[in-house]
């Protein structure tokens, strides 16, 4: 029996890491072998839970960003961190496929290294953007790096880093499974509303942070428009929070579960935290403004640190500033009501924004990212035995 353990701490790289298991088990059936023969265990989500990972360590606990937030969860994640080293350990896994999430990753990559367990790097941090010295530590660890961006692949190949382009996973599956006229009816919208849809993060502090803004940009806009209706999207472990800010809020602001990409497809603009979600909504073609807000003190150590000035994945893969941003200090609900207010007159500018949506889809690859990585995986192991 092969073991693999693979680490998502975050609610994308569970996706991403469910649909690599699924691919793995695919391509071994497809030649012939057991699927069987492979089993996974490692951190991961309700998605790779219902892939057939064995979940030692719930991602949700430990999914925070900034360094402020860090601290205070620094328990939960030592608490991990201990739990899984130990499990490589006694399971004596065979390789290791570490799924973004940096500043885990990479202290655990060099503890399994020691071990002489076989690393694999999925979705790699973003070296180019900041902390570039990370690099040498992927070189270091990692015997394969797969990249999702085409620009990447240069920034390893330049460190000695063995690095191949896989493709962005999330060009095969982010799509809309019904019409925006049947899903308006499916949630009770009527047919000459303008819907908004608010999208807070997928993290308890980012929802906390984020979402009463969103909400206060949204009365403002409430007193002048007759036709305009709000909706926040959100994953089932954030929708009890949302609710209640929603209800402290008064607002008549509809709640959809576990459906974003139909709720994202369905509205006519966004208001999107940064991350994953930003080109999901990109590739849905849905307009949209970025925001994002961390502590003080997390945003004095990330301007220290970043070598660009963009936070959205579609402005910093195009290099164009195609999405909006609203970010820390700027990030005020009368400065996001205005922009929504322009984008919900200003034809032209909609219009732009969604041609620039097209520059984006000519840099993704269309091929299948998990298919490729699952090879890669397979690759690896074989060579390791």
């Amino acid at each position: 029996m092969k073991k693999i353990l693979i680490i998502a701490g975050e609610p994308s790289a569970d996706l991403h890491g469910a649909n690599l298991v699924k691919a793995i088990r695919d391509q071994i059936a497809r030649s012939g072998g057991n699927p069987g023969d492979v089993s996974f265990t490692g951190i991961g989500g309700r998605l790779m839970k219902d892939a057939g990972v064995d979940i030692i360590y719930d991602a949700d606990k430990i999914a925070v960003v900034g360094i402020s937030e860090v601290i205070r969860h620094l328990g939960m994640i030592r608490q991990a961190f201990r739990t899984v080293e130990a499990g490589a350990r006694e399971q004596h896994v065979d390789c290791a496929v570490l799924i973004d999430f940096p500043d885990f990753n990479l202290r655990l990559a060099k503890k399994l290294h020691a071990m002489g367990v076989p690393l694999l790097y999925y979705i790699s941090p973003q070296v180019w953007a900041w902390r570039k010295g990370r690099i040498k530590k992927i070189a270091r660890y990692f015997k394969k790096v797969l990249v999702i961006f085409g620009f990447e692949a240069a920034f390893y190949k330049q460190a000695g880093v063995d690095v191949q382009f896989v493709g962005h996973p999330l060009v095969k599956t982010v799509r809309m499974t019904k019409t925006r006229e049947e899903l308006r009816g499916a949630y009770g919208m009527p047919a000459d509303t303008r819907i908004i849809a608010l999208m807070p993060g997928s993290r308890t502090a980012e929802v906390k942070r984020h979402l009463p803004i969103m909400l206060e940009a949204a009365a403002l806009l409430l007193g002048s428009y007759k036709n305009l209706s709000f909706i926040v999207p959100v994953l089932s472990s954030q929708a009890g929070l949302c609710r209640q800010l929603i209800g402290a809020s008064g607002l008549p602001v509809k709640v959809i579960v576990d459906d974003t990409y139909n709720a994202v497809g369905m509205s006519e603009f966004a208001v999107v935290t940064s991350g994953t979600a930003t080109l999901e909504t990109a590739l849905l073609g849905t307009p949209m403004v970025i925001i994002y807000k961390v502590s003080f003190f997390s945003h004095m150590v990330a301007k220290v640190m970043l070598s660009i000035d963009r936070i959205g994945i579609v402005n910093i893969a195009t290099g164009e500033d195609i999405v909006p941003e609203l970010v820390q200090s700027n990030l005020k609900p009368g400065a996001l009501a205005l922009l929504l207010h322009r984008y919900l007159n200003d034809r032209a500018a909609y219009d732009s924004m969604k041609r620039g949506y097209g520059k984006l889809r000519d840099i993704l690859s269309d091929a299948d990212a998990s298919e490729r990585a699952a090879h890669e995986v397979i690759k690896l192991m074989e060579a390791e035995a």
